[in-house]
């Protein structure tokens, strides 16, 4: 269900900012680290917000469900914030990588697309965005 779809978009958030900051690390570029520019360290700072955001989000839906508790609101939250979370980390991986993100043999290129899929499944973001709207007493038809 939902929460499984954000655990998975979850995994794929963490590869992403695990291969980016590898990568910022080791490649050079003007003879230093390309993680020494503050643009990179910003893109590879702002995966890991968006990796603890979903994971806390995903964490908190799975305690609801193992406490018995209603979870349609939380799982959808989680679902919303990590599927997008994770596109945006696959984008933001591509950008650090440059080049070399766009080849056919690079994970990011890959994740990109396994992102994008778990965005749609067990329900597109608007949809989502709905569940989340009507839990909010909202009469959205």
């Amino acid at each position: 269900g939902r929460i499984a779809i954000s655990a998975l978009a979850l995994g794929l958030a963490q590869a992403c900012l695990e291969l980016s900051v590898d990568y910022a690390k080791n490649r050079q570029a003007f003879g230093r680290p390309i993680g020494a520019n503050q643009g990179v360290a910003f893109q590879c700072a702002d995966l890991q917000v968006m990796v603890d955001a979903a994971r806390l989000l995903t964490y908190r839906a799975a305690a609801l469900k193992d406490a018995g508790r209603p979870i349609k609101q939380a799982a959808a939250v989680a679902k919303l914030y990590a599927t997008e979370a994770a596109v945006s980390a696959t984008r933001i991986a591509t950008q650090i990588y440059g080049g070399a993100g766009f080849m056919e043999s690079s994970p990011v290129a890959r994740m990109y697309r396994d992102a994008k899929i778990l965005e749609i499944g067990e329900g597109t973001s608007e949809i989502q965005r709905l569940v989340i709207s009507r839990g909010l007493g909202l009469p959205v038809l």
